[in-house]
């Protein structure tokens, strides 16, 4: 009998998922997207926006944009579009929320997935003239979940929670930060009088093995993941006299993983017993003693 092939029972479950998914307002479904041993099924992203003052709420799409394979062929899933911005000046503030959905399962029978990083980043710029008036940034990656929803192509009666480990960091290219924090998936930085203009990162770090082990399920095989992720920005100035302004873009986000797998083909029931059978057929002829 043949096995089913996963990615394909996943692609058939989101393809049944679009009109659901297409009545959800201002959601935007990207697809699936299929590598040599990952696949990253059902992109959905779904955003929101916070600006003021006056304070006004509004509903904005594609802050990720549509990801692709890069480089093509590749296991990595970027979002290459450069929209994703925060800005303020004057006593205002902005805040943007992008939201991703998705679930990731290995492409093959063969592949292994025993790691994820998400990894963000990009740049900022902060200006404040005059005592009393500051600029401000922050940029936050936050996970509702990672969730090992199948193991070995059978599902979870309860899921495989599995925390991230971040890593955060900030580099001034002009001027100096006056203030900066650096902690669970959060950076925030600003300054009080002068410029500052610099790049910043986050990465987000999955060791799924040591998940499984702690769950006392070591040497399973991971066939279905869900993911779900906020990906904030927020931009605030306050102002009494002259300019403050303060940017912040999201310049990547890029999701990758390491694997094993094997080329080795396991041969089905059917040619399994022929080859069984075959082999003792040849035990016999050799055992059979020679004619007088």
């Amino acid at each position: 009998m043949r096995k089913s092939n996963p990615v394909a029972r996943q692609i058939l479950l989101s393809c049944v998922a679009v009109p659901a998914l297409a009545g959800v307002a201002k959601a935007a479904l990207y697809g699936n997207f299929v590598g040599p041993n990952i696949s990253y099924i059902g992109v959905t992203e779904q955003d929101s926006q916070i600006t003021g003052p006056p304070t006004v709420t509004s509903n904005p799409t594609a802050l990720f944009g549509a990801p692709v394979l890069s480089p093509p062929g590749s296991d990595d899933l970027t979002f290459p579009d450069l929209s994703f911005s925060a800005q303020a000046a004057d006593g205002s503030f902005t805040f943007q929320d992008g939201k991703l959905t998705m679930d990731i399962v290995p492409s093959t029978s063969t592949s292994t997935i025993h790691s994820l990083d998400f990894d963000e980043g990009g740049a900022y710029h902060l200006t404040s003239s005059g005592t009393g008036q500051n600029a401000s940034v922050e940029a936050t990656l936050l996970f509702n979940d990672l969730r090992i929803t199948a193991l070995n192509g059978s599902p979870l009666a309860i899921p495989i929670i599995v925390a991230p480990t971040f890593t955060e960091s900030a580099t001034p290219q002009s001027g100096t930060i006056a203030y900066n924090s650096q902690t669970g998936g959060d950076l925030s930085f600003g300054t009080v009088a002068g410029t500052s203009v610099g790049t910043w990162d986050i990465t987000a770090s999955f060791n799924l093995d040591t998940a499984l082990a702690q769950a006392d399920d070591s040497g399973d095989r991971i066939t279905d993941m869900s993911v779900a992720l906020d990906n904030q920005l927020l931009a605030q100035t306050t102002a009494e006299s002259g300019l403050t302004l303060a940017t912040i873009d999201k310049k990547h986000f890029d999701v990758s993983g390491t694997t094993t797998g094997s080329t080795q083909q396991v041969p089905e029931p059917a040619s399994m017993s022929l080859l069984i059978g075959g082999s003792l057929l040849m035990a016999r002829r050799r055992r059979r003693p020679a004619p007088h």
